[in-house]
C-alpha cells in the first residue's frame, strides 16, 4: 500500500472488523463521509499482505468515485473483475487457484450494484467482497432487495471519544478500562444492582487520575470538533470550519441529490441549520414545517433524507403504547456537533464559555454515545434510545432500554448536581420500577438512591 494512504492508527472498528475477513458473507461498510471509511479498506490491505500472508496480486481495490471508470465501463463491475482476470491474475475468474479479495468503494453510486453482487455470490466463487458507501438508505435497499442473507452491513460514525484521546495517547490501555465499565454496567443491569457499576467507576476513576487533565483537555477539543479523523491533529479552528461546512456540502448537495430527487437542497440545508439550533429539544413536524414555510410531507421526507446520510438523528418519547409515542414530539439530534457548531457559527473557544451552547452540545455527545454503547451490547438490534417527561414537567433527557429494562441517563454538566435538579429521574424510576438511573456530571463520583453519578469524560471512555 502507498504510504500516504496507511495510518498507523488503527480504530475500535478495524479490531471488531478484521476477523469477518474470512467469513464468506459480503463485508458492507457504510457511514458519513470523511469518519475513515477507505482508510479502514486500506488497512484491511495492508494487514493481509503483512499479516495474512496474501500475495497482493490477489487483492483489488477500486474506488466508484471517480466518473471515468462508469464513463468507460458499460458494466463496471463485471468489466473491472474480468480486467483483473485477464492482466492481472492471468486465469480466469471461475477457476480461481485460491481465494481473492475485492474492495469496491463508493459502490452505490453504480445502477444495480446489488443485483450483480448477487450474481456474483451466488456463483460461489473464492471472492470476500468488501464494499462501502456514504448512503445507509442506498447500502440497506440494494441489500434488502438482493443481497438478503449475503451481506452483513456495519455502519461506522466519527471516532468516539474513546478512539480520540486514544490517538493523542496511545502508550496507554484505554480499551481495558472502557471494556470493564461496560461488563460492570452489563452486571448491574442484569442483576438489577447498581453497586457493580459504582465499584468500577470508581476504579477506573483512580486508574486515569494521573491523566485526568489531559483528557478533561482533550474533552474541550472534542467539544469544539468533534471526531473526524481528518482533523485529529489539526489546532487552526478556521481550517476545521471550512472542511466541515465542505463535508456538509459534499452530503447535502452530492450524496443526496445523487439518491433523492429533490428540487431544493437549499431548503434542507435551512432544515438542518434550524435542527442545528436546537439540537438536543423536542420539535414536531408542525412547527418545522411552520419556520421553514415547508409541507408537512416535505419535512418528514426530509428528515429522513438527513437520517439516512447519519447527519440527524430522532428520540421518541418513551412508552409502551404505540400510538402515544406516535403523537409526541420527537427530540432531534445534529449526530456529529462539529457540525452542529459550523451550521450555527459557533465553532470557537467562545462555545466553551457558554452554559447553554455548552449544555446542548455536551447532550448531543452523549446521546451519541449512549447509542453506540447501546449497539455493542446488543450487536445487531439498532433500537433508538428515547426521552421522557411528564405532566408536572419533570423529563429525562434519555432512556436506555436492555433488553426490556429502561435505564434512564440525566445529563447535568455542571458542578451542582442535588436532588433538586433530579426529581425527573427519580418519578421515572418510581414510575418504571427500573433498576438504577446514571447521571452523568462534571465531575461527580457518587450512588445515592440508585442513581449512579459518573463524570462525562469517563462515562464517554465507556462508551
Amino acid at each position: 500500500m502507498p504510504e500516504p494512504h496507511i495510518k498507523e492508527f488503527h480504530r475500535r472498528d478495524f479490531y471488531s472488523l478484521k476477523e469477518n475477513l474470512d467469513d464468506i458473507k459480503i463485508m458492507g461498510i457504510t457511514g458519513p463521509r470523511q469518519v475513515g471509511k477507505t482508510t479502514l479498506m486500506y488497512q484491511f490491505i495492508e494487514n493481509l499482505i503483512e499479516e495474512g500472508e496474501v500475495d497482493p496480486l490477489r487483492i483489488l481495490f477500486v474506488s466508484f468515485d471517480y466518473p471515468y471508470l462508469t464513463t468507460v465501463a458499460h458494466r463496471p463491475i463485471n468489466d473491472v473483475l474480468e480486467a483483473y482476470a485477464d492482466m492481472v491474475l492471468k486465469e480466469p475468474i471461475e477457476a480461481l487457484s485460491s481465494k481473492i479479495y475485492v474492495f469496491l468503494d463508493e459502490i452505490c453510486s453504480l445502477e444495480d450494484w446489488s443485483k450483480v453482487l448477487k450474481g456474483w455470490y451466488d456463483l460461489k466463487y473464492p471472492i470476500k467482497f468488501i464494499i462501502s458507501d456514504s448512503s445507509s438508505a442506498s447500502m440497506l435497499k440494494g441489500s434488502a432487495k438482493h443481497l438478503v442473507g449475503r451481506i452483513d452491513i456495519n455502519i461506522m460514525l466519527s471516532l468516539k471519544f474513546i478512539d480520540f484521546i486514544g490517538y493523542h495517547d496511545p502508550d496507554f490501555d484505554y480499551e481495558k478500562i472502557s471494556l470493564d465499565l461496560r461488563e460492570a454496567f452489563k452486571k448491574s443491569m442484569d442483576g438489577n444492582d447498581p453497586s457493580h457499576y459504582h465499584k468500577a467507576v470508581k476504579t477506573a476513576f483512580a486508574a486515569l487520575a494521573p491523566r485526568e487533565k489531559n483528557i478533561q483537555l482533550r474533552l474541550q477539543d472534542y467539544f469544539l470538533k468533534d471526531g473526524y479523523p481528518e482533523l485529529l491533529d489539526e489546532s487552526d479552528l478556521a481550517v476545521c470550519r471550512k472542511r466541515l461546512y465542505d463535508y456538509i456540502n459534499l452530503t447535502l448537495y452530492k450524496d443526496l441529490i445523487r439518491n433523492y430527487e429533490i428540487r431544493s437542497p437549499k431548503m434542507l440545508e435551512d432544515l438542518l441549520v434550524v435542527i442545528s439550533g436546537g439540537t438536543a429539544q423536542r420539535v414536531n413536524v408542525a412547527q418545522l414545517s411552520d419556520s421553514l414555510s415547508l409541507k408537512r410531507d416535505t419535512v418528514t421526507k426530509f428528515l429522513e433524507y438527513l437520517e439516512s446520510v447519519f447527519l440527524v438523528s430522532r428520540c421518541d418519547f418513551y412508552t409502551t403504547n404505540r400510538a402515544s409515542r406516535i403523537k409526541k414530539s420527537k427530540k432531534l439530534y445534529v449526530n456529529n456537533v462539529g457540525i452542529r457548531n459550523v451550521l450555527v457559527s459557533k465553532l470557537d473557544e467562545q462555545l466553551l464559555r457558554d452554559p447553554s451552547e455548552l449544555g446542548r452540545v455536551v447532550e448531543t455527545i452523549v446521546h451519541d454515545h449512549a447509542r453506540r454503547l447501546r449497539y455493542c451490547l446488543l450487536p445487531g438490534d439498532d433500537s433508538p434510545l428515547f426521552y421522557w417527561n411528564n405532566r408536572k414537567g419533570e423529563e429525562v433527557d434519555m432512556v436506555f432500554e436492555y433488553r426490556r429494562k429502561p435505564v434512564p441517563i440525566e445529563v447535568k454538566y455542571r458542578k451542582d448536581t442535588s436532588d433538586a435538579y433530579l426529581k425527573g429521574i427519580r418519578s421515572f424510576m418510581a414510575e418504571k420500577k427500573t433498576p438504577f438511573g446514571v447521571v452523568v456530571t462534571k465531575n461527580t463520583i457518587d450512588l445515592k438512591d440508585n442513581v449512579v453519578h459518573i463524570p462525562l469524560w469517563l462515562f464517554l471512555i465507556m462508551c
